[in-house]
C-alpha cells in the first residue's frame, strides 16, 4: 500500500505488535517514537533500519506518547508498507 496522510491509525503507546497488525492490513500508522540516532538514520533513508516499514517524519512534538523502547516519544512519524 502507499502512504495515506488523510487516513491513518494513530498509535502512541509504542506497541509494535499493534503497529505490525495495522500495517499488515494495508493501513498507514502515525506513530509516536523517540527520535534517537537509529530513527534519524531511518528517516534519512526513508525506511526503518530493520526493513519493518517505510517511514516519514510528520513533526517533532514533545511528550506525544511512549516509544516502543519505553522512553517518552518526541516525534510523530508515518509508517506504511
Amino acid at each position: 500500500m502507499s502512504l495515506d496522510k488523510n487516513n491513518y491509525v494513530h498509535v502512541t503507546n509504542g506497541d509494535f505488535k499493534e503497529i505490525d497488525k495495522i500495517l499488515n492490513e494495508g493501513k498507514t500508522v502515525l506513530a509516536a517514537l523517540e527520535c534517537g540516532e537509529k530513527l534519524k538514520a531511518s528517516l534519512e533513508e526513508g525506511k526503518m533500519s530493520n526493513g519493518f516499514a517505510n517511514v516519514e517524519l510528520k513533526e517533532y512534538k514533545d511528550n506525544c506518547g511512549t516509544c516502543g523502547c519505553g522512553k517518552p516519544a518526541n516525534c510523530l512519524v508515518y509508517l506504511w508498507r
